[in-house]
């Protein structure tokens, strides 16, 4: 009995974490995969990032660090559903983003495919 309960907790695990993580990919700028073990934040109730649907709307200077891939499924409009939007705010809370700029047509992305949506993590350069 105790052999079937592990048994089942480890495939619920393994079945838990392949759905969780697979459909969000986060790459460098270079289109290189980039490497969260090195650089994990916890994201605090207090994190908060803004998500743009246009570059102009942004007001402050900024770099681009990362580009984010997904073809998770969302209900209607993404930025309506809360599941897929906390998921999209953790991994920006992970890589350390002030914003995120919605851009689903990223055809200059060296791993372009139309069946993704794709965002842009920025971090702001803080003017003294």
């Amino acid at each position: 009995m105790k052999v079937r309960i592990a048994i089942f907790l480890i495939f619920g695990l393994i079945f838990f974490n392949g759905c969780a993580n697979k459909h969000f990919k986060i790459y460098k700028m270079d289109g290189q995969p980039y490497n969260l073990k090195s650089n994990v934040f916890k994201t605090s109730p207090t994190y908060d990032f803004k998500l743009f649907f246009n570059r102009e709307d942004i007001s402050n200077e900024y770099n681009e660090v990362a580009i984010f891939a997904t073809d998770n499924f969302y209900y209607g409009q993404f930025f309506l559903d809360d599941i897929f939007m906390k998921i999209l705010k953790v991994k920006t809370s992970e890589i350390n983003a002030d914003a995120i700029i919605y851009e689903k047509d990223r055809t200059d992305f060296p791993n372009y495919n139309e069946k993704f949506l794709y965002f842009t993590a920025i971090k702001y350069k803080f003017v003294k």
